[in-house]
């Protein structure tokens, strides 16, 4: 594996891994991306052009990085918070493979709960799910209101390829 200096993973970057003879983050085996990438940059899922839904990507990789929005629960299958948050690391998982890393791989995590008292059974959840050799920085921080009702979890996180 070809070492990274500061000025190649500048380059990379800039796009310019073929010139470098480095790998490209972007040989993944997990399918088609999404939508087009700009610099070296891959989106994928993106969300429907509809009036009221945001302009955003579910999950964006760039480099060694990848990124992904904040994970909600089925609405139309909620449950209680242990159920939602299964939920939601479930739905990670399946983005994390698509960009073709892990929640072995995690770096940092937000999860956002709409009442404190819910903190003891989501870690109960939480903890059967992350991997206990490599656990990831996190914040918990509440929110008054999710995007709909019924909603007592969310989770953003950021993972290394």
């Amino acid at each position: 594996m070809a070492n990274i200096t500061r000025r190649n993973a500048i380059a990379l970057a800039a796009g310019a891994a073929g010139s470098l003879g480095l790998a490209h983050a972007a040989d993944r085996s997990s399918g088609p991306k999404k939508e087009a990438t700009t610099a070296g940059i891959e989106r994928y899922e993106p969300s429907p052009s509809m009036p009221g839904i945001p302009l955003i990507s579910n999950l964006v990789v760039h480099g060694n990085m990848a990124y992904l929005s904040g994970v909600t629960a089925n609405p139309a299958d909620l449950g209680d918070i242990k159920d939602q948050t299964r939920q939601v690391t479930a739905r990670i998982d399946a983005l994390l493979a698509k960009a073709g890393t892990s929640k072995a791989k995690l770096l940092t995590a937000q999860v956002f709960l709409t009442d404190m008292s819910l903190f003891a059974a989501h870690n109960e959840a939480w903890n059967e799910w992350v991997d206990p050799n490599n656990r990831p920085v996190r914040a918990c921080l509440l929110s008054p209101q999710l995007w709909r009702p019924g909603m007592v979890v969310e989770i953003m996180v950021t993972a290394a390829i």
